[in-house]
C-alpha cells in the first residue's frame, strides 16, 4: 500500500512537472512563430526542456511519452545542426505533436494504449533528407561566401570598404499589375503586408474540416480511463447486472469532502432542477427569478412545471443582478437559479457574494447555483458554493461531469444540497435512474485525476492567451471564469462568424440568448488557439 501511495505521488510530481515544461515550451515556439527567421537558441532551449522530460518519463517506465519525446528530439536536433529547415509545414507539425504530448501525459498512466505512430510518423517522414529542401550551405551558396568571410575578418584588416551613404527613403511601391490570387489587398496603411484568402489560409495551416470552437467541448477529447472504462462494459451488455450508483455518490462525497447523504445523483444536472422545482414550485401561484440572457433551458424546465421565470436586467459586465434578486424575492420566489461561471459571459461570481445573499432569501425560497463550468475557476475554492453548503439550508448546487470530465457524449450530472432535502429528492423519482454505463463512466473519470487536472490547466492557460490576444487585434473581451470567452469583434458578429467559418472556424452564435452583437469562442489546445488567433488577425 506504501509502494501504491508513493508511486502515485512520483506520479503526480511528473504530471504537474510534466506540463510545466510543455508550458514553457509552448511559450518559445509562440516566439518562434511570431519570428521570421527563429534563432537556434531558441531550438536549443526547447531540446533542452525536452530531453529534460524524456528522461523524466524513462525514470516511470512510461514508454509512449519517452518515444513521442525522443522523436521531437531528434527532428530539433536536426534544425539545430541546420540538417533540415524550419518551415512553416514543420513548424505546424512539431506544435501539432507537442499538443498529443500534452494528451498523453494526461493520460500519463494509460499512455501505452496510444498509437504513438500517428503522432510521431509526420515528424520521420519529414526529418528524411530526401523528403525536404535541404537548408543553406556555404558549400552549395558559393555567392553567399565573400559575405561570410568578410563578416569574420578582424577590424584592424588593411582594405576596408567605402563607408555607406546615409539611407534614402523608399519611394512608395507601384500597385502589383498581377496580385497573387492567394493573398487580398489591404487598406493603404498597410500596404506592406498582405491577407491570406480563406483558402490559402486553410491550406498554410493544414485545415481540412472545420475545427469546433462552439460547443466548449474538452480539448483533450476523453480520458483513456474512461473509454476503457466503457469499452469493457460494451463487452458484457449482454449480462450486466443493474447496479445502484452508491459507489459514484462515495466517490463525489469524498472529493467534494462532505458526508454521502448531501449527494444526488442523476442522468443530467438539469433532470435535478427539474425536480427541484416541481417539489418547490406550486404552479399557477408561485415563480422563479434569474436574470436576462441565461440558459434558455431554465425557461424550457420552468414552463413544463407550470411556473413563470422571471428574468432581472444584469449589471455591467454581464455580472448577475444580486441584490434585485434578493429585493424582488417574495414568498411566492420559488428559487433562485445563479450560474457561475455564468453562461454565455463567463463572469464568475465570489463565493461570500452568494453565500450572502442565500441568507437574505425568503425562507422557502431556494438558491440554485448551477456549477457545471466551476472547475475551470481560478481558484475554484473562491467561486464554488460547496463550502457554505452546512450554512446555507436552502442551497442546492448543480454539477456535470461534462466539460471538465469530457463527458459531453455520457448523460451524467449530480447535485449538492442538506441531506433531508437530497432525500427527499430521492423519493420522489423513479428508481434506477441513471445507465449503469454512465455511473462506470464516471467512477473512472473521477479516478484519473492526472487528466482532469491536465484540462485544467490547458483551460487556464489557454484562456489567459487568447484573451490577450483579442485584445491585441481591437476587440471587447468579456472576463471569463469558463472554458471560454465572450467577446465582441470591430466587424459585424454575423460578419465576422461567416468569415471564421469560411478560414475554418465554427465559433458561437448568441441570437438564442438575445446578444445577435457578440460570440463566444472555446478555449482548445495550442494549435487551436494559435490557428484561430491567427485566422482573427487575418480577417480583421
Amino acid at each position: 500500500m506504501i509502494t501504491d501511495q508513493n508511486d502515485d505521488i512520483a506520479l503526480q510530481h511528473f504530471v504537474e512537472q510534466a506540463l510545466d515544461k510543455l508550458d514553457q515550451i509552448e511559450n518559445i515556439l509562440i516566439q518562434m512563430e511570431r519570428s521570421t527567421s527563429p534563432c537556434t537558441s531558441s531550438v536549443a532551449q526547447v531540446y533542452g526542456i525536452l530531453v529534460s522530460l524524456k528522461e523524466s518519463a524513462s525514470l516511470l517506465e512510461l514508454t509512449s511519452i519517452s518515444l513521442v519525446a525522443d522523436k521531437l528530439g531528434k527532428v530539433l536536433d536536426q534544425v539545430y545542426k541546420n540538417e533540415i529547415e524550419l518551415t512553416n509545414d514543420l513548424l505546424n507539425i512539431i506544435i501539432d505533436s507537442f499538443d498529443k504530448l500534452n494528451e498523453i501525459v494526461s493520460n500519463a498512466t494509460l499512455s501505452d494504449d496510444y498509437d504513438i505512430r500517428i503522432i510521431t510518423l509526420p515528424l520521420e517522414m519529414y526529418s528524411k533528407p530526401s523528403a525536404v529542401k535541404p537548408a543553406k550551405d556555404v558549400k552549395t551558396a558559393p555567392k553567399e561566401e565573400p559575405q561570410l568571410k568578410q563578416a569574420a575578418m578582424p577590424q584592424t584588416q588593411v582594405d576596408m570598404p567605402d563607408p555607406v551613404p546615409d539611407p534614402v527613403p523608399d519611394p512608395e511601391p507601384e500597385p502589383d499589375p498581377d496580385p497573387d490570387p492567394d493573398q487580398e489587398q489591404v487598406p493603404a496603411k498597410n500596404k506592406n503586408s498582405r491577407r491570406l484568402t480563406p483558402a490559402a489560409f486553410r491550406k498554410k495551416y493544414g485545415i481540412r474540416k472545420d475545427i469546433d470552437l462552439a460547443s466548449n467541448s474538452n480539448p483533450l477529447g476523453i480520458s483513456k480511463a474512461v473509454s476503457n472504462a466503457v469499452v469493457n462494459i460494451a463487452k458484457n451488455f449482454s449480462s450486466f447486472e443493474l447496479s445502484s450508483d452508491d459507489s459514484l455518490k462515495y466517490e463525489l462525497a469524498k472529493r467534494h469532502e462532505v458526508p454521502e447523504e448531501c449527494v444526488l445523483t442523476a442522468s443530467g444536472a438539469v433532470e435535478i432542477l427539474d425536480l427541484a422545482l416541481r417539489l418547490s414550485a406550486i404552479p399557477g401561484v408561485d415563480h422563479v427569478l434569474s436574470y436576462e440572457h441565461g440558459l434558455p433551458e431554465y425557461s424550457s424546465v420552468s414552463a413544463l412545471c407550470g411556473i413563470e421565470l422571471l428574468r432581472l436586467p444584469r449589471g455591467r459586465n454581464f455580472s448577475p443582478p444580486l441584490d434585485q434578486l434578493v429585493t424582488t424575492a417574495n414568498k411566492n420566489t420559488a428559487a433562485v437559479i445563479i450560474t457561475n461561471p455564468d453562461v454565455p459571459s463567463g463572469y464568475g461570481i465570489p463565493a461570500e457574494e452568494l453565500a450572502t445573499m442565500a441568507n437574505l432569501l425568503p425562507e422557502r425560497t431556494l438558491l440554485i447555483v448551477d456549477e457545471r463550468y466551476i472547475e475551470f475557476a481560478w481558484p475554484e475554492d473562491d467561486y464554488s458554493m460547496v463550502y457554505f453548503l452546512d450554512k446555507a439550508p436552502n442551497l442546492v448546487i448543480l454539477r456535470s461531469f461534462t466539460w471538465s470530465f469530457g463527458l459531453k457524449g455520457v448523460r451524467l450530472g449530480y447535485a449538492l444540497m442538506n441531506s433531508e432535502r437530497a432525500q427527499q429528492f430521492e423519493e420522489s423519482r423513479l428508481p434506477h435512474p441513471i445507465s449503469p454505463l454512465n455511473v462506470e463512466a464516471g467512477l473512472a473519470a473521477l479516478t484519473h485525476n492526472e487528466f482532469y487536472y491536465s484540462t485544467i490547466a490547458l483551460i487556464i492557460r489557454g484562456r489567459e492567451r487568447v484573451q490577450n490576444g483579442l485584445k491585441e487585434l481591437g476587440c471587447t473581451v468579456y472576463p471569463s471564469q469558463s472554458n471560454f470567452i465572450m467577446f465582441n469583434a470591430t466587424i459585424p458578429a454575423e460578419e465576422l462568424h461567416a468569415r471564421m467559418l469560411e478560414h475554418g472556424f465554427k465559433l458561437r452564435t448568441l441570437e438564442k440568448f438575445g446578444l445577435p452583437d457578440l460570440l463566444t469562442v472555446s478555449i482548445g489546445n495550442n494549435s487551436r488557439n494559435r490557428m484561430f488567433l491567427a485566422a482573427m488577425k487575418n480577417i480583421l
